[in-house]
Order: structure tokens, then C-alpha cells, then sequence
């Protein structure tokens, strides 16, 4: 099986977020997974979330970039470098 080469394409603050881009990039046909974990509790219980990396395929980088950045909730997010 041939191994597909991922780049990270952005990170977000929240897993609710990691999941919207995952889904909209899932609906268009893009493989793209996260590396999320669920929020702990630190502080006394307060939740705290160390932040969600979006990977997708090289290959459909930009297809997904645009998908994101057409999309107005996602205006502020910004691409990895």
C-alpha cells in the first residue's frame, strides 16, 4: 500500500471547530483527520484543550484550504506554514 503524504493545513482552538473542518472537508471528498484529543480538566476542573492540528493529504492541500477559507466561520483561521 503506498503511503500518502499529509501536511498539516491549519490549527484551531476547539474540538467542536476540528470537527466542523473535518466534516465540511469529509463532505467534499477530502481524507483529512485531526489529532485532537478531548479537553482535561486542570485548575480545579476547569476544561483545557492544548489545540487541534488538521492534516489532509498533500495532494488536496489547496482544494481544501479554499473549501475552508470560503466559509465564514473560518475566515480567522490560519494556514500552517
Amino acid at each position: 500500500m503506498d503511503e500518502v503524504h499529509e501536511i498539516k493545513l491549519c490549527a484551531v482552538g476547539n474540538e467542536l471547530e476540528a470537527a466542523m473542518i473535518l466534516n465540511m472537508l469529509h463532505e467534499d471528498g477530502i481524507a483529512a483527520r485531526g489529532d485532537s484529543s478531548p479537553a482535561s480538566s486542570v485548575f480545579g476542573g476547569l476544561p483545557f484543550e492544548p489545540g487541534h492540528e488538521i492534516y489532509v493529504p498533500a495532494s488536496m492541500a489547496e482544494r481544501a484550504w479554499k473549501i475552508l477559507s470560503d466559509h465564514p466561520h473560518f475566515k480567522g483561521v490560519r494556514r500552517a506554514e
